[in-house]
């Protein structure tokens, strides 16, 4: 497993919902290009602390093409901060494994991509 990349992204919205909350991003993330994502975070403690999530990306690479790919894997949140393990696989082919921090407060997310790939 290698670290392919790490990147910032920006946090452009959050969805509060009775059963989950719902992040979006968008930004520059290496060979993706401009990446939108979204996590749909579920928590599995009375003090929403930790869970699972299902998410999505979309990315736009400079000739135009187009990869899409699912998103699963569980979180922890202390204080502001959300760490997120994602596995990602995507529609040409790529697998990966992520590492996001995410501060809620400043609305950013830092991202270490690591491909399964080689």
């Amino acid at each position: 497993m290698n670290l392919a990349f790490e990147t910032s992204l920006d946090v452009t919205s959050i969805v509060i919902n009775e059963t989950s909350t719902t992040l979006c991003y968008e930004g520059l993330a290496g060979k993706y290009g401009r990446v939108f994502v979204t996590h749909t975070l579920t928590a599995s403690n009375a003090s929403k602390d930790t869970g699972k999530f299902e998410g999505n990306a979309r990315t736009i690479i400079e000739d135009g093409s187009m990869i899409s790919a699912t998103l699963t894997g569980i979180w922890r949140r202390q204080g502001e901060k959300v760490k997120i393990f994602s596995l990602d696989n995507a529609s040409n082919g790529d697998q990966n494994y992520v590492e996001i921090e995410v501060d809620v407060f400043l609305k950013k997310a830092h991202v270490k991509l690591y491909s399964l790939d080689e």
